[in-house]
């Protein structure tokens, strides 16, 4: 079982960290920045002008080559955003806040 269970973790961490996304980002009108964090597991996300961080995870790649980010407030739990990358190198696509807004994304 603690095979499995650690089978399961490695392929998770994996696949966070499969593509480039780390690095500064604008979003529509304002930049954030993604970096990977140990301790979380996960990435972190810090915008410009906000407080703290929130957490992205990778959700899924699509047959049309999109890849998929979902964000969480650092709670790990509260829905904030989806990031959808049209590019492998994850330097351009669109950011969907929890609000319904879209925005651009082009990496910086």
């Amino acid at each position: 079982m603690f095979f499995l269970v650690s089978i399961f973790a490695a392929q998770n961490i994996y696949s966070q960290k499969a593509y480039d996304v780390e690095g500064r980002y604008a979003v529509g009108k304002t930049n954030c920045t993604i970096e990977w964090s140990e301790s979380s597991n996960a990435f972190r996300v810090y915008w410009d002008n906000g407080t703290g961080y929130t957490l992205l995870f990778y959700s899924d790649e699509y047959p049309n080559g999109n890849i998929v980010y979902t964000e969480y407030e650092n709670d790990g739990v509260t829905y904030t955003g989806t990031f959808t990358f049209t590019d492998s190198g994850c330097s351009t696509g669109k950011y969907d806040r929890w609000d319904g807004k879209q925005f651009s994304i082009r990496k910086k």
